[in-house]
């Protein structure tokens, strides 16, 4: 029985830490997963920006030739035109970069959450198995306390009571 109480309780202890460790190695995983998700976002970001900008170069450019054929030239409401335009489409790109940046940093914040939990996980189960230990060993203590009594001795220390003198009366 006392072996049986000993194996019962190690092997909860174990279990509970390689859960915690399990736990962990997901979590930290998950985390890497995250970060790679958020560097690859910021990168397709960059290109989508630089997409807008070479896109925008080519409207501007056209809007040039337009004016230009049409002989109105390059100066007054055709410059403001311009202007405006180009403000419009440098906007564009910076909102790309700004949008890819804000679901990167998203991923990032996930990331860091998910480590926190593989953490917390894996110091909830060593707690578990402290647990495990104290619980296996309480019950250790009452099972040898219960042999004890039976078997006469007092308080569990092998000590018999003695059959002579004041206790005999």
């Amino acid at each position: 029985m006392e072996a049986l109480i000993i194996a019962g309780t190690a092997v909860q202890a174990l279990g509970a830490i390689q859960q915690g460790n399990a736990a962990k190695k997901a979590a930290d995983y998950n985390a890497g997963q995250l970060e790679q998700g958020a560097a690859l976002e910021r990168q397709q970001a960059n290109e989508r920006e630089e997409a807008q900008r070479r896109q925008a170069r080519q409207v501007l450019g056209s809007q040039r030739a337009a004016f230009a054929q049409s002989g109105g030239g390059m100066g007054g409401s055709a410059a403001d035109v311009m202007a405006q335009s180009a403000t419009n489409a440098e906007l564009d790109a910076l909102t790309l970069r700004y949008e890819g940046d804000l679901k990167a940093r998203g991923m990032e914040a996930q990331a860091s959450s998910e480590r926190y939990a593989g953490a917390v996980a894996k110091r909830n189960s060593r707690m578990q198995a402290v647990g495990s230990i104290l619980s296996g060993a309480a019950m250790y203590g009452s099972m040898q306390a219960a042999q004890a009594a039976r078997a006469g001795t007092a308080s569990g220390l092998g000590m018999k009571p003695p059959t002579s003198g004041y206790w005999s009366r």
